[in-house]
């Protein structure tokens, strides 16, 4: 009895290290290269990192800046976003280590990169509205509560990334273990700016109840919600009632 008991110990303390030392593995998928196109591309400069990406539009007075998914190309969407936003300029950079942007991803570090990247398009845009999907909603969340955001848009957004862990992971104490838990639900009570929340009727990823959880945190006053019939969390990008969500929103007086 003591030997299984031991074995199990070992067993259990043996996985906890390696989700530990493991964790980001599970959490960031970096693309490797880019798809090609011809849109304009931009370098934004955080710290001693260039960061890589694309805006269409540019020309435009207002501006949106989109923050992707954790394994998401956000060139593939440049064409939508320039004909269905085409009254903004829209700008989509890759986190450090993806695609051609430098460095290796970590909540920290992208936190500190919005920043730069809001800094940068503030410099030629009046107005700035952030669009967030998965990954990127808890990127949108932090920058909102920073900066001066025209409207917040979430897309399949979570209240906390270690909970969602924990939900994976019961026998884990993974909002200890977790390092990058992009906690959504903390921040939201300083938003001010108008946001949307944008659910894929069919998302597999994200927990229903994670989401309901970051409603929950956000001030009723300033928050509206919508649901994409049918959609799923990799393929809600594929309907067009998802383009025109964001549009109307963000072109609401």
């Amino acid at each position: 009895m003591t030997s299984a008991l031991v074995v199990m110990a070992v067993g259990y303390i043996a996985t906890a290290t390696y989700l530990y030392i493991n964790q980001r593995k599970f959490l960031y998928f970096p693309t490797e290269g880019v798809l090609p196109t011809s849109e304009q591309t931009v370098e934004i400069q955080s710290g001693t990192v260039t960061l890589r990406g694309w805006v269409v539009n540019e020309g435009s007075e207002d501006a949106v800046i989109y923050f992707g998914g954790n394994a998401e190309r956000p060139e593939a969407s440049l064409d939508d976003f320039k004909y269905l936003l085409d009254k903004q300029a829209v700008y989509m950079i890759n986190y450090r280590g993806y695609g051609n942007s430098d460095g290796t991803p970590t909540e920290k570090d992208l936190f500190v990169d919005a920043i730069a990247i809001y800094d940068h398009v503030a410099a030629s845009h009046s107005s700035i509205s952030v669009v967030g999907r998965s990954l990127g909603t808890g990127v949108a969340v932090f920058l909102a509560t920073k900066r001066d955001i025209h409207r917040l848009i979430l897309v399949e957004p979570y209240d906390c990334l270690a909970n969602i862990a924990q939900d994976i992971y019961p026998i884990f104490p993974m909002t200890i273990l977790m390092k990058d838990k992009y906690d959504s639900a903390q921040m939201a009570p300083m938003i001010t700016a108008p946001t949307l929340i944008i659910m894929a009727e069919n998302d597999e990823v994200i927990p229903a109840r994670s989401t309901y959880r970051l409603i929950s945190a956000l001030d009723k006053n300033i928050l509206e919600t919508a649901t994409v019939p049918e959609a799923s969390h990799n393929n809600i990008s594929d309907y067009t009632q998802y383009y025109m969500l964001l549009r109307d929103f963000i072109n609401k007086q």
